[in-house]
């Protein structure tokens, strides 16, 4: 003899269809992404740096990974409904992602008027003053940038991150929705 089924619960398809990204990606849920993705950033550039030694990159060898807080400081977010968008306002920041062939440095040379320039010396707290080329002598060579990828690699870290996060916040938001 066949069961019979017994009807529990019954649930019409526009209650579903009535929820909307804005009920699951409220401003509070992206601004904690939103954080989370710059720190996952920050956290890859650090790993960069630790890999080039913790310091700058030697005299002749292409850019790396700037040793300074100000850098790591230099990137944040804005969270346009949404949408994340990081900035940074580190000046080579896209010499740095994209990388950079050595180039000449044509500028600087005493027929562009520049005849002096201070760099830092091998010891700390010292001062060495070059002598930019002049006449006949060739500009200096630039040795370019190193490309990096701690962008990429944040963003896929967060991603993994956000699938976590939004399953939670899926089941918060359905928790609270209504069966009729």
């Amino acid at each position: 003899m066949a069961k019979s089924s017994v009807k529990l619960k019954m649930t019409r398809g526009t209650t579903w269809v009535s929820l909307k990204e804005k009920d699951f990606l409220t401003s509070e849920f992206m601004e904690k992404l939103g954080g989370f993705l710059v720190d996952t950033i920050i956290y890859e550039a650090r790993k960069d740096l630790a890999k080039q030694g913790g310091k700058p990159t030697e005299r002749g060898a292409p850019e790396g990974i700037p040793a300074s807080e100000r850098f790591f400081k230099s990137f944040r977010y804005e969270v346009k409904g949404t949408s994340i968008e990081v900035y940074s306002d580190w000046p080579w920041i896209e010499q740095i992602t994209e990388g950079r062939n050595e180039f000449s440095m044509e500028w600087l040379t005493q027929q562009q008027g520049v005849s002096r320039v201070p760099m830092k010396g091998k010891q700390p707290g010292t001062v060495l003053i070059k002598s930019t080329p002049g006449g006949r002598q060739q500009p200096w060579i630039h040795p370019g940038f190193r490309k990096h990828n701690f962008i990429r690699r944040g963003y896929e870290k967060a991603r993994r991150k956000f699938e976590q996060e939004l399953n939670k916040q899926i089941e918060k938001v359905l928790k609270k929705t209504p069966i009729v």
